[in-house]
């Protein structure tokens, strides 16, 4: 009987928070698709010179930071395995995109379909059906309910520059099931990094990898070499 009415809690509070659902994926320009899926295998393989080929000359590594392929290499370091960039692009390259129009194209949906109403820095992303909620952060912890797709408030705002590590979890404020806990890989920030893609002379360019709230160059971007 407890764990009925838990399930219906959880049922209840999917359909109380409000939705961000991804957008299909069947109608995009193949020539997109195939750049898309070239720049993911590049990230795969960890091919910083092949990653700045796709860049456009006017490429923007960030805000107030120099232009083009030598801007990125600067401020991301990307020869570096270690750089957090890599990982930043695994995980927006995991998720839909949204198409703005028939030449513009950003990475992921999270960002560029978020509701401006919400604050960017105080709310989170379900990025799939079904995101257990945990008594405490671990991966064993007890599940105390589930969100779909759902903006869930987080029980404080992250600060820029956003950076979820892999393998950690973030801390929730749900209006009904309280204080609570989901796994980084089931979430996405608004105020992360996302990556735009234009339609040039019939060509696609990538075209920036920014964080909407970062303005100076943190630590975090300055990885070991190595």
């Amino acid at each position: 009987m407890r764990l009925a009415a838990g399930l219906a809690v959880a049922r209840l509070h999917g359909e109380e928070l409000p939705r961000l659902d991804p957008p299909s994926q069947e109608s995009l320009d193949p020539a997109l698709a195939a750049f898309v899926e070239r720049l993911r295998g590049i990230v795969t393989a960890r091919k910083h010179v092949a990653l700045e080929a796709l860049m456009a000359n006017t490429f923007r590594p960030d805000f107030d930071v120099a232009k083009g392929p030598a801007g990125f290499q600067a401020h991301w370091r990307p020869e570096s395995s270690s750089s957090p960039v890599w990982g930043i692009l695994e995980r927006l390259l995991a998720l839909p995109g949204h198409r703005y129009s028939e030449t513009l194209y950003a990475l992921p949906y999270v960002c560029a379909r978020f509701p401006l109403q919400f604050d960017l820095l105080g709310n989170v992303v379900a990025i799939k059906e079904g995101v257990n909620l945990l008594a405490e952060p671990k991966t064993d912890a007890a599940r105390v309910g589930s969100v779909s797709y759902s903006i869930v408030p987080l029980a404080q705002p992250l600060t820029p520059p956003v950076f979820i590590p892999a393998g950690s979890f973030v801390e929730l404020k749900h209006p009904q099931l309280g204080r609570c806990f989901a796994a980084s890989a089931d979430i996405y920030s608004p105020a992360a990094h996302r990556a735009f893609f234009e339609k040039r002379q019939g060509q696609w360019h990538w075209i920036s990898l920014a964080a909407p709230t970062l303005k100076d160059s943190p630590e975090l971007h300055k990885p070991v070499s190595g």
